[in-house]
This record gives structure tokens, sequence and C-alpha cells, in this order.
């Protein structure tokens, strides 16, 4: 181990000290007979999903899913229970860190919140930031000034190489996490400290070929804030992180230049980073004013998030206000960002960057907003709306999606028009226009065939008949994508209609929908019929039944996939 039993014995006893407060509340007396002693509400749903296709395509023909959420209650004591099985990784012939099952509880009394099992929590961005942990946690919010909070459990589970290239092999990972806060009036101040480590002999020799090793984090930060005036704050974040990349590698005299450093233990592949991000917000009238400048240097990382973007410096201003009888909404923000912050590459990036966000409330039935930003530097979208309409999977949202790490800039613009408004008969007229342009930089340089840009087009008019529970929706869309030195264009026509019976227990909906691209590479035509059947039974089961049907005609032939997805649940 390389870090003394003497400098996170502090980190240790602190964790334990506040669990042991947690578990030692007992009921409050003064609750006894008052109010219903015990309650019990929540709710349970499975889904299965039947797939079939005439082609061979690596999904599973059947997979279910179960889901539930249970909250047991004595007085003023509480148990939430949650829970996430499939059979949806059994599919897979390679192995992952960790589960795809999850089972959590998170009791609760008064001020004291628990979390027990696979459950995840959030102190920063720099420290930790949603990484999912089987363990258990504690958060401490009492009336006073203090609240803290403190985790441990295991990061990544042991998982051995087994030849398969699209296994992810990973040491044991360990992970204790305290968040202490202290609030007034005027001014916050907190202090966080995270620490991860993996377990050498979790798992036997690797290929040489992997290229990675045993891993210690240890991550320190503090934060604040202070009201200067009433309506003037600053605020400011500083952390430090302290990264050895193998614990295998030769011991080094420990280096005090990093607060971080102060207690762990350096090592020939230990490096020390930081990170700050300070702000001003002014408060007048109906309006907002701020600058934030942050700076995350070159390679920093934290064990306690799965993604962290570093080596940029951002200097921002920021507006927000209501004008013309707040039928006008603006906010903007615009500055300066720059990465290479330490000249390590061939080339750095430099560019102004900015955000305007404005609506429009015209009258009770013109509605007109638009937005422009150009801040993000690496997105995670469906920036193609036909990915969405072709879509069979209906629980696979946050998978099926464009990984880009780059430059981005993303412009929209919506017009809504009521054309009626009557009590039996109800008209819509959405106009949207919506632009993507992504470009790949090498080292600050977008190459030929690096860029993308992705224009989408949607006009639809929808027609509400609410005497007789029935709306009937119709779309056109058309996308021009340049993707790299390609050009491609989708375009097709959209029905959609949906009724409701029996007092509104049954919804149905139907949907039709044709669309064909064209590329120098081939060119498709997709038919897309949708049915969708929702039954609520006394308010608390609920039925649902899709089906989808594709029929696609390829380049290299036609095929067609069904889709049916079925479930049920249960609130009480």
């Amino acid at each position: 181990m390389h870090i003394t039993i003497s400098k996170i014995s502090w980190l240790r006893l602190t964790f334990f000290f506040f669990i042991t407060i947690a578990s030692a509340q007992t009921v409050d007396l003064e609750t006894l007979g008052k109010g219903k002693a015990f309650k019990i509400g929540g709710g349970v749903s499975a889904n299965g999903i039947f797939y079939h296709s005439d082609q061979e395509v690596g999904r599973e023909p059947f997979t279910y899913f179960l889901q539930g959420n249970l909250n047991i209650g004595i007085y003023q004591f509480s148990m939430p229970i949650s829970y996430s099985y499939s059979n949806q990784g059994e599919q897979l012939n390679y192995n992952l860190p960790f589960n795809l099952n999850r089972l959590s509880l998170h009791p609760r009394y008064k001020w004291i919140q628990g979390h027990i099992g696979d459950v995840a929590m959030s102190f920063s961005p720099y420290t930790l930031n949603g990484h999912q942990f089987t363990g258990g946690g504690v958060e401490l919010t009492p009336n006073g000034p203090w609240k803290v909070s403190a985790m441990a459990g295991r990061l990544l589970k042991a998982t051995e190489f087994d030849g398969d290239e699209l296994t992810i092999p990973a040491f044991q990972r360990m992970g204790y996490g305290l968040k202490i806060s202290y609030e007034q009036e005027l001014y916050k101040i907190g202090a966080i400290a995270f620490y991860a480590k993996d377990n050498i002999r979790s798992i036997g020799m690797l290929p040489v070929e992997q290229e990675f090793g045993p891993k210690e984090n240890l991550v320190l930060s503090f934060e604040g804030s202070y009201k200067i005036k009433k309506n003037l704050q600053a605020n400011v974040t500083y952390a430090t992180s302290g990264l050895t990349q193998d614990l295998r590698s030769e011991p080094l005299p420990n280096n005090t230049g990093s607060l971080s450093g102060l207690f762990l233990n350096k090592r020939a592949s230990t490096q020390y980073f930081d990170a700050l991000r300070t702000g001003l917000e002014y408060n007048f009238d109906k309006s907002t004013l701020g600058i934030a400048y942050e700076r995350i240097a070159p390679g920093y990382e934290t064990l306690g998030a799965y993604f962290f973007n570093n080596d940029f410096e951002n200097i921002t201003l920021n507006s927000g206000t209501v004008l013309f009888n707040n039928k006008l909404n603006l906010a903007f923000s615009m500055g300066y960002q720059q990465d290479d912050l330490k000249n390590q590459n061939e080339r750095a990036m430099k560019r102004a960057v900015g955000s305007l966000y404005a609506t429009y409330n015209a009258s009770e039935l013109l509605t007109i907003s638009g937005s422009y930003s150009n801040f993000t530097t690496f997105t995670n979208s469906k920036v193609n709306q036909f990915d969405v309409i072709n879509d069979d999977n209906l629980l696979d949202d946050q998978y099926d999606v464009l990984d880009y790490k780059q430059l981005s800039q993303n412009a929209n613009i919506n017009i809504n028009y009521l054309l009626s408004q009557k009590e039996d008969l109800q008209q819509n007229l959405n106009i949207n226009y919506a632009l993507a342009d992504v470009s790949n930089a090498e080292n600050g340089v977008v190459r030929l065939g690096n860029a993308s840009t992705f224009h989408n087009g949607n006009v639809s008019y929808t027609m509400g008949l609410p005497n007789k529970e029935l709306n009937i929706t119709t779309a056109l869309n058309g996308t021009l994508n340049t993707i790299g030195t390609d050009n491609s264009t989708t375009w097709g026509p959209t029905l959609n209609m949906n009724k409701r019976f029996f007092d509104k227990t049954l919804n149905t909906n139907f949907g039709v929908s044709y669309n064909t691209s064209e590329s120098s590479m081939a060119q498709t035509n997709i038919t897309n019929l949708r049915l969708n059947l929702n039954y609520v039974l006394k308010e608390k089961h609920n039925f649902h039944l899709n089906l989808i049907q594709l029929f696609k005609n390829l380049s290299s032939g036609n095929s067609n996939e069904l889709t049916i997805t079925f479930g049920h649940s249960y609130s009480f």
C-alpha cells in the first residue's frame, strides 16, 4: 500500500465516524403514535422484446428487463429499494468490469440519507462525479450549517483478460470519498477528498500489448462562495489530483509541489494535475450577468468519473434578460477558449466561443425560438433525425448514439403556430430546422474528410378533435448530410394517429413513415409501420404493447425486421 496508515487514517476515521452517527440514530419517541406508523409504496415493471429479421444480425431474439422500486416507511424512517435486472448481459461472450444488473437500498431518517448496493454519488465535476460503485454511502444534511457526504465501495470488479478483443480487463478498484461543507447566509466553504486504488493481485499477468497497469489516485478539492452584496456573489472551486498510472513502477522521493503529493507516495509513473473554476454572478431587475474562468491542466484525470475533458482554458461572459413585457427571453454567453496550455503539441487551438438562446412569444398563437452555440468540444447525441424515426429498439436511448470528440457548433430555429384552438377543433403547425457541424481536430487542425455537417428540416401539421379523443399528425422530414467527403440525402413523410378509448384508459397510436436515402455509395428505402397500445387498469396497472415493422430496400437486397415490445407495470 502506497499511502501510509498515518496519511489516510484521518479520512477513514472521519468516514466511519459519520457512518456510526448515521447507524446510531433511533426512532424519535415524539413521533410514536402520531400519523400513520407503517407505509409502503412503489412500483414494479417487466418488459420483454421479441426481435426477428430475415438477415443475420448480432441481436438476441428475446430480451427482458425487470425493474422496480419499493419504499417502506415507518414514521419518519423510509427505506427505498430499487433494482434492475436483465438477460442483456448474458448474450455477451466477453467480460466487462461492471455489473449490468443492479440492486440498491436508500434508507432515510430525517436528515440522514443512506445508499447501499449498486449506487452512484456525485461530489463535484473534478472529484467523484456519477461513477457507479458497489458499496455504501451516506449524506447528512441537518438544519445546521454542516453538511457531510461519504462513500466507500468497489468502483471496478476484477476482470481477467480472456483473449477476446472486446473484453475490458481491469484490476479490482476500491474507492473512498468524503465531502464536508459549512454554509452560512453570506458564505459557503467546503472540502472534498477522494481516493481510489487498484488491487495489484486481483488479476493475473496481462499481455504487454494491453498497455495499462494498476492505478492509484488521490483528489483533494476546495470550494467556496461569498455574497459580496445582496445580488452579487463570487464563487471558486480548486482541485488537485495525484495519479499513479502504474503501481508497479519505481518508488521516488515524495513531491511536495502539489497538495495531493503531501499524502500520495510518488512513483515513476505518478503525475500531479490541478483544475480551477471561479466566477462572479450579478442579478438585477429581471436580468443576470456573470463572468467565469475555468482552467483544466493537461492530463487532469480522476478515477471517480468515466470521462474527463482536459487541457483547455475558458473565459466566458454570460447574461440573460426579459424584454418587451416578458415576450422576449434572451440568454447569451461569449468568451475565449484555448488548449495546449503547456505548449506540448505541434499546434494549438484558439477560438472565440459563444451561445445565444432566444424565445419570442409574439402572441398567444405564435411562438418563435432559436439557439446557436459552439461551446461544446465533444458531443454525444443522435444528430440525424432518421436514426430516431427508424429506431426499432425502444429501450436503447442511452446507447445508440454518435460519439464525436472535437469542435462542434449547433443552430436551431423553431416556429410554432396555433391555427385553431376551438373546443371541437385544434390545429397546430410546426416548422423546425437544425444544423449540427462537427469536425475532428488533430493537433488543432481539421483535415480534409474530418468535418461533417448535418442539416435537419421538419414540417408537421397536427389536427386534434378533443370531443373524439383523436389526434392526427402529418409531417415531412428532410436531412442533408456531409460526412467527410461524401454527401447524402434522406427525406420522407410520416403519418401518425392517436386515439383514446374507454374513458381514456386505452391509448392507441398508429404510425407509418417512408424515407429514402441516397449517397454516392448506395440507395436505401425504408417503410416503417408502428402500433402502440397502452391500457391503464384501476389507475395502478399499466399494460403496453408496441409493434414495429421495418421493410428495407437496400442496394444489397431486401430485408424486413419485426420488433415486439410488451410489458406491465404496477404501482402501489
